[in-house]
């Protein structure tokens, strides 16, 4: 049966989970957390965490799941080992590089993909398998055909998102909070700018989404093999976690759960599975006066979800009371048994014990993790022990069987020191200008001009383009709906004379690698350390892209195996989704995803003091673009560390002239913005 899996923001949430039927909790430790903002875990309260919920069956999962900078290592590493020596009982992880670290650290201790890196795909999913990640959270985008078909087509443990806040960005694509406010996603610090009120049109909030709850549809996801059913909520309060676990519980028993209640504790203008069955019309949401003061109610109440211990192992118990004999009990759980010995029973004065009174007695578990299974009493005759010996052997049992339990749920892990990364670098050289580019128009002026390389997407490719050796197609963002396709014309490519592809999720890498085409890893990969860098090299990447939320000079510290890039023009991306604000749900299909038919909307979306975001149409997916151009054709020194740099064109008309500025170093004019290269984000 599936898990339930309860977030926990501090110690002090976790009677909340465990005593309202959680199987597994997640946490962050006060480092490297992506919900930085959260209580958090000190080591030893990490401890405190293991030992209760070991005792009782409940897996711990730690989630070191931000970026980590190549200055940070040494502490990641540190965090690796003592989250294995409170003995957690995995890792949710989503730095390619912090994946290695944690692997070189402690080999044995499981690693789970986090749902930041992209997971959409089966593709994306068998590769995070490759890469030695036991189990994958994929994406909240995703439909439940579109799940399906990822766990019938793939060999890992499968995590699903099933209550909670509800990102419009796809996982591990947002960076509109690093942009504007410095405070990154991937690192821990979303400040939510999707909460606030930006327009399209004259309708508001166009990215800000209800809340998602699956609570009704979990058996079907245990149906399909779903391992992990999370909860999402570790900013949230105990009784959030108490009310959501409560009914995902109730859910999965078949039991009666109280959905107005669940509605009732958090929402933004109540709940939606638009993603999961496909309805993506009615899932815009805001936080309300009226969904504020339906909180407070529901609050009333709720502590007493959590006040008792949840029964959740079953103990089957056995007593025997011989004449001279010290009384003797015993008591097991599966293959986890413990054995105690109490009072010699005297001989009775009045009534004598019978078994039924003895398993009456020896049941009462009532306030511990244990339920009574089969009990049985072995009794002489005309024998008696006083009731508070009978107790005192069952809470003995109880407490032997409790630290059975704890010993055999406890993980054992050798540790071992962090080594370097065990590559050269490559030689420098000069630096190499690329593009990437949107329309036919430009890519065949792309073509025309002395790019090194010009990534493609698919849908400008055909048999008759030129130069096709210095082209690297990129597939649709999202594979989710049409990995297959996408397969079958990367190999009609492939064939049509093709050898370079672009991967910007793991997904695509092993499609792109599969079908034989040389591999290039763009930004969207979030390479932003040595060790991811040579995790790519090792997978067969030629090149990377590094991630633009570092700053230059972090950026130009990294080590690596292959060439590295940065993004020096365009319009960077704040977020891609699959739900369009412009339409108000699917995208239009304006743009079509294999071939070049069909005209972009060119619509915006604008904040709150007018400033305009273009809507970039991807035939299923939407990116919301920055309404500042990066340039740094003036900031050559900044470029000078790396092997080519790439210029990213979405509307441009001309292509030539910016080209002729960087090359010429030339002074910009007009509104620009220097990204994050000089800032940075924290």
């Amino acid at each position: 049966m599936s898990e339930i899996l309860a977030p926990l923001g501090g110690l002090s949430d976790l009677p909340a989970a465990l005593n309202t039927g959680a199987d597994a909790v997640y946490l962050g430790l006060s480092e490297f957390s992506a919900r930085k903002n959260a209580e958090n875990f000190s080591v030893e309260e990490l401890k405190t965490a293991c030992t209760e919920c070991h005792k009782r069956g409940v897996k711990v999962y730690a989630a070191l799941n931000t970026l980590v900078y190549d200055s940070e290592v040494e502490k990641f590493a540190e965090c690796v080992k003592s989250a294995a020596e409170c003995g957690v009982d995995g890792l949710i992880i989503q730095d390619l590089g912090a994946a290695e670290i944690a692997k070189r650290v402690c080999p044995k201790l499981p690693r789970h993909a986090s749902t930041q890196m992209t997971l959409n795909s089966a593709a994306g999913v068998n590769a995070a398998q490759q890469l030695g990640f036991c189990r994958a959270v994929i994406g909240r985008e995703l439909s439940f055909e579109q799940i399906k078909r990822i766990a019938e087509n793939t060999g890992i443990e499968l995590e699903v998102f099933v209550h909670g806040a509800l990102c419009v960005c796809i996982s591990g694509q947002c960076y509109m909070s690093s942009i504007f406010g410095g405070r990154s996603g991937s690192r821990g610090l979303c400040a939510q700018p999707c909460r606030l009120d930006f327009t399209c049109g004259d309708r508001h909030s166009v990215i800000s989404l209800k809340d998602s709850s699956l609570v009704p549809h979990l058996r079907e996801l245990d149906d399909i093999g779903i391992a992990s059913l999370k909860i999402e909520g570790r900013m949230k309060r105990p009784e959030y976690i108490a009310c959501a676990a409560d009914a995902c519980r109730k859910s999965m028993d078949g039991g009666k759960y109280d959905f107005e209640r669940l509605s009732g504790i958090f929402s933004r203008g109540g709940l939606t599975d638009g993603y999961f069955t496909g309805s993506m019309q009615d899932m815009q949401g805001t936080r309300s006066r009226e969904d504020v003061e339906n909180s407070a109610k529901a609050l009333n109440g709720i502590k007493a979800l959590y006040k008792a211990e949840f029964p959740r192992i079953r103990a089957d118990i056995r007593t025997i009371l011989k004449p001279g004999e010290p009384a003797f009990a015993a008591a097991s759980c599966g293959d986890i048994s413990a054995a105690v010995q109490g009072e010699v029973p005297q001989p009775a004065l009045n009534a004598p014990l019978t078994s039924e009174g003895v398993c009456s007695r020896m049941s009462k578990l009532g306030g511990t993790q244990f339920y009574a299974g089969e009990v049985t009493a072995e009794v002489g005759e005309g024998l008696n022990l006083p009731a508070s010996a009978l107790n005192s052997l069952r809470r003995e049992l109880v407490e032997q069987l409790s630290a059975a339990v704890l010993a055999k749920n406890t993980p054992d892990y050798s540790l071992r020191e962090l080594t370097p990364p065990l590559f050269g670098e490559h030689p420098a050289a000069p630096l190499k200008w690329r593009c990437e580019v949107y329309s036919a128009e430009q890519l065949r002026q792309a073509l025309e001009l002395p790019f090194e390389l010009i990534y493609a997407p698919m849908r400008l490719l055909g048999l008759s383009t030129p130069d096709k050796d210095r082209i690297a197609v990129i597939p649709p963002f999202v594979l989710s709906d049409c990995e297959d396709e996408v397969r079958e014309r990367l190999r009609e490519l492939r064939a049509a004379g093709f050898t370079r592809g672009m991967a910007q999720t793991l997904g695509h890498a092993l499609l792109l690698r599969e079908e034989g085409f040389i591999l290039h890893g763009g930004h969207r990969m979030n390479i932003i350390n040595s060790y991811a860098a040579g995790v790519c090299g090792d997978f067969g990447f030629e090149d990377i892209t590094l991630s633009f939320e570092g700053t230059a000079a972090q950026l130009a510290e990294i080590r690596s195996p292959i060439p590295r890039g940065v993004v020096a023009y365009g319009r960077l991306p704040l977020m891609i989704m699959r739900r369009c604000p412009v339409s108000g749900g699917k995208p239009c299909g304006r743009v079509r995803l294999f071939d070049d038919g069909g005209t972009p909307c060119g619509e915006c979306i604008a904040d709150r003091r007018g400033n305009k975001m273009p809507v970039l149409c991807g035939g299923n997916s939407v990116e919301i673009l920055n309404p500042d151009l990066l340039i740094m054709s003036d900031r050559s020194s900044a470029l000078e560390p790396f092997d080519f740099a790439v210029l990213k064109f979405t509307d441009e008309k001309e292509l030539k002239p910016i080209l002729d500025m960087y090359q010429n170093n030339g002074k910009p004019s007009g509104p620009l913005t220097r990204g994050l290269y000089f800032r940075g984000a924290e």
